[in-house]
C-alpha cells in the first residue's frame, strides 16, 4: 500500500459486536492509527451516534485518524483496502421467529444463526446483501479484502467463493487468539507462560469446530483437558443463557463419542440431534433451551446507552479507551498491514497450507470452506497443518459442507425445492414433511425481506433467479 493511509470500511457500524471495537482499535493499535474508518449504517440515528464516538475517540486519544460516515455503502467503496460485513436484518427480531416457529415443529436452537431452519433463513434475508456488495467491490475497489462476520459465516464464505470473484475470508470471535488457547492452559492449571509450548490443532466448519489434538512440550494433554470439561459439567445447574447451558457436560460427552474435544460447544451441539428431547432413552440433562431473544435485546440496548453516555459526557472517553479492546478483525487487520507474525483463525478453503500448500486437514476437500488457524501477510490467510478428522466426524463434516451449499444455491436460484433438499438434509431436522411445513410458514411469516419466495410469486415469476448484479434485499443494518 506504499504511503497510502490504509482505508477500512465497516458495514453496519451500529453492529452490536464490532463497531465500537473498530473505533478503538483505530486509535489505539500501532498500524490502524490514521487510517481511514468509513462507517457505512443505513440507520441514520445510529450512523449519527457512532461516527460521533469515533470523532470524540480521534479527538481524546490525540490521533490523525480520518472518519467518514456514509448512508450508502457504495459512497465509501471507491479507495478501499478492506471491507468488513458486520450487519444482520433486524437480528433478533427475525431470529425470535426463526427459533419460535421451528420449535413447533420440534426443532429447538440454542441460538438460530447458522444451522436449522434460522440458519438457512438468516442466509436467504442476509445473503444476497452479502453478494451485492462483494459485487460492487469488483467495480469499485477490486484489490480490496472482504471480512466477513455475518452468521452463517461458513453459508455466506462458501457462496462468496462461487459467486463472485473478490478476495474475501471470514471471521468468527470464538476463537480470538491467543485468548482461545491461552482459556485451555487456564483450564488444566498451566501457566499463560507455556503458550509458545501449546500445540493445539482446531478445526472444523465454522461453530462446528474440533481440537484434533493438543500436546504441551511434547505431551498429550487431550485428557487432561476433557477431564477439566467433566469436572465443570458435573457442577452445572439446569439455569442460565440457552449457549451456555449445559455446554461443558455435552463437551466431555461428545469428546468421549468422538475422540476430539469440540471447541464452540455453545453452537456445536445445536448442529447434532442429540439434544433435541426427541429420543426414546433421554440425555441426562434436558434438550436445548430455545435461543434468549430478550438477552439479546438487553444486551443492545446496553451498548447504546454506553455510548449515550460517552456521547452526553456522563461517562468519561478515558474509560472507552482503558477499557476497550481490539476485535478479531482489526487484529488481522493489523497484522496484515504490520506483518507483526501472529496467527488466527480464519474461514477459508483447506488449501494453501504453508506445509507444501496443499490441505490443511487432509481428509477433506480442498474447496472445504473450514475454520482454520492461519498465518497472515498482505496476500491473505495461509493455514498451518491440521491432520485428519476421526470417522464418523469426517462425514458429519461433509453434511454440513453440503447443507450449506445448497443453501446458498437455493438463494442464488430462487430454487423452493433445493431449500426443502437443504432443510430436509440439516441434522435438525426430521422429516421432509416438516422441512416443508417450516419453510412455508417462515416463508409467509417473513415475506416483507424475502421478496420473490411466496407460493404466489414464485407462480408469477417461475422461481426466476436472482440477477447476478441486481441482487435486491432491504437495507437494514
Amino acid at each position: 500500500m506504499g504511503n497510502k493511509r490504509p482505508k477500512i470500511v465497516l458495514i453496519g457500524a451500529g453492529s452490536l459486536f464490532f463497531g465500537r471495537q473498530a473505533i478503538w482499535a483505530v486509535n489505539n493499535l500501532s498500524g490502524l492509527k490514521g487510517c481511514i474508518l468509513s462507517l457505512v449504517d443505513t440507520n441514520p440515528t445510529h450512523l449519527e451516534k457512532m461516527s460521533a464516538l469515533a470523532r470524540l475517540a480521534v479527538k481524546t486519544a490525540g490521533t490523525d485518524t480520518r472518519i467518514e460516515a456514509h448512508s450508502d455503502f457504495r459512497d465509501a467503496l471507491p479507495g478501499a483496502d478492506f471491507v468488513v460485513l458486520s450487519f444482520s436484518t433486524r437480528n433478533t427480531y427475525y431470529r425470535r421467529i426463526d427459533c419460535q416457529i421451528s420449535a413447533k415443529y420440534g426443532i429447538r436452537m440454542c441460538s438460530g444463526d447458522t444451522i436449522g431452519p434460522g440458519g438457512v433463513f438468516r442466509a436467504m434475508r442476509d445473503f444476497p446483501r452479502v453478494l451485492e456488495i462483494a459485487h460492487a467491490m469488483e467495480e469499485l475497489c477490486p484489490e480490496a479484502w472482504l471480512i466477513n462476520y455475518v452468521n452463517p459465516t461458513a453459508i455466506m464464505g462458501i457462496g462468496l467463493m462461487r459467486h463472485s470473484k473478490v478476495r474475501s475470508f471470514a471471521l468468527c470471535d470464538t476463537h480470538h487468539m491467543p485468548k482461545k488457547k491461552l482459556s485451555y492452559l487456564e483450564m488444566i492449571g498451566e501457566d499463560e507462560a507455556m503458550l509458545e509450548r501449546f500445540d493445539c490443532r482446531i478445526a472444523g466448519v465454522n461453530h462446528f469446530t474440533w481440537m484434533l489434538k493438543a500436546e504441551l512440550g511434547g505431551c498429550d494433554v487431550m485428557p487432561r483437558i476433557k477431564e477439566a470439561f467433566r469436572s465443570l459439567g458435573a457442577l452445572e445447574k439446569d439455569e442460565g443463557y440457552a449457549k451456555a447451558r449445559f455446554s461443558h457436560f455435552i463437551t466431555a460427552e461428545l469428546t468421549d463419542l468422538f475422540g476430539v474435544i469440540p471447541t464452540c460447544t455453545g453452537h456445536t451441539k445445536e448442529y447434532l440431534p442429540f439434544y433435541q428431547g426427541r429420543a426414546a432413552i433421554q440425555e441426562p440433562i434436558p434438550p436445548l433451551s430455545v435461543f434468549d431473544c430478550d438477552e439479546r435485546d438487553r444486551w443492545v440496548a446496553a451498548m447504546w446507552e454506553e455510548i449515550d453516555d460517552y456521547l452526553a459526557g456522563r461517562k468519561p472517553m478515558a474509560d472507552f479507551h482503558a477499557n476497550s479492546m481490539p476485535d478479531h478483525a482489526t487484529d488481522v487487520i493489523n497484522t496484515m498491514l504490520t506483518g507483526d507474525g501472529r496467527t488466527y483463525f480464519i474461514n477459508c478453503p483447506n488449501n494453501g497450507c504453508i506445509e507444501g500448500g496443499g490441505r490443511a486437514v487432509s481428509n477433506l476437500p480442498e474447496d472445504a470452506f473450514l475454520e482454520l488457524e492461519c498465518q497472515l501477510d498482505a496476500n491473505g490467510p495461509h493455514p498451518l497443518p491440521v491432520g485428519e478428522f476421526p470417522l464418523g466426524l469426517r462425514g458429519l463434516q461433509m453434511l454440513i459442507l453440503d447443507l450449506h451449499e445448497l443453501t446458498v444455491e437455493a438463494i442464488v436460484k430462487r430454487d423452493r425445492q433445493l431449500l426443502v433438499r437443504a432443510l430436509a438434509i440439516d441434522p435438525l431436522v426430521n422429516s421432509i414433511a416438516t422441512a416443508k411445513a417450516v419453510i412455508d410458514e417462515l416463508i409467509t411469516a417473513q415475506k416483507e425481506v424475502l421478496p420473490g419466495w411466496t407460493k404466489e410469486e414464485e407462480e408469477e415469476v417461475i422461481a426466476a433467479p436472482l440477477p447476478a448484479r441486481a441482487i435486491v434485499a432491504p437495507q437494514l443494518y
